[in-house]
């Protein structure tokens, strides 16, 4: 008998253990999401588009301040610290390094208004990193031209209308020597010139000609030109050098 209730005891406790391993099975486990914010991830978060587009983003949407009234004297590298999230966008934007107020207040307004990025992924899942990133300020002199591969892409000089309106002027306006003509000469010349701040045209010479008839007319159909729309880098209209391509074909 006293086997039989041992027995029983024993039986009992395993159900009851049993019940209560299956009741906490039943259980959810609350979901604990990853907030760590990490220095280094597998994959780093970049800018969208890679780092020349970063690079061209800068040099269009940070300004040196126009309350800085002898450029040059404040140069330097502003250094923010932000942290790119889950889903890309910018958090706890900071100045870790500066040199200046009127600097460090845009650099941060450059990073705060930056689209979303590619964020880090660590394991294979996105994951909050923090990343610095240097925002060089470097004034430029009013009398310093620059070469066209300096400014982003829209701050390039333009002629008025755009590329096809060029086209269209040099067809209209380009005048055949009648002396290379004869001659049979025939060939490409390459004009370089400045686009001033105000969209003159200056300092027209020959880089690359064919003959002087031809090299003339050239630099006549260059010096001719209406003003340009100039270029810009960080907000201030600069000089910049243009290298114009001018076909003399007899056909």
């Amino acid at each position: 008998m006293a086997i039989i209730n041992t027995m029983r005891f024993v039986f009992i406790s395993v159900a009851v253990l049993l019940l209560g391993l299956g009741a906490m099975a039943q259980e959810t486990i609350p979901f604990e999401p990853d907030t760590s914010v990490y220095a280094v991830v597998d994959e780093m978060p970049q800018f969208n588009g890679g780092d020349s587009t970063l690079v061209n983003y800068i040099k269009e949407f940070v300004h040196y301040p126009a309350t800085i009234t002898t450029p040059g004297v404040y140069e330097g590298k502003v250094f923010v610290n932000f942290i790119v999230e889950k889903d890309g966008t910018l958090s706890n934007i900071k100045v870790l390094k500066g040199i200046g107020e009127e600097f460090d207040a845009e650099a941060v307004r450059a990073v705060r208004d930056m689209p979303a990025w590619i964020p880090g992924k660590k394991d294979g899942e996105p994951v909050r990193v923090s990343f610095t990133l240097p925002i060089n300020f470097k004034a430029v002199a009013p009398k310093q031209i620059m070469s066209y591969d300096e400014l982003p892409p829209e701050g390039m000089p333009m002629f008025p209308g755009g590329l096809g309106e060029l086209l269209k002027y040099i067809t209209s306006n380009i005048k055949y020597p009648a002396e290379a003509r004869r001659k049979g000469l025939h060939g490409r010349v390459f004009v370089a010139f400045v686009i001033e701040t105000d969209g003159s045209i200056t300092n027209a010479r020959i880089l690359q000609g064919v003959c002087e008839s031809i090299d003339q007319e050239a630099l006549r159909l260059v010096n001719s030109m209406p003003n340009w729309i100039p270029g810009l880098y960080r907000g201030q209209t600069v000089r910049v050098e243009y290298v114009l391509p001018l076909n003399f074909s007899l056909h």
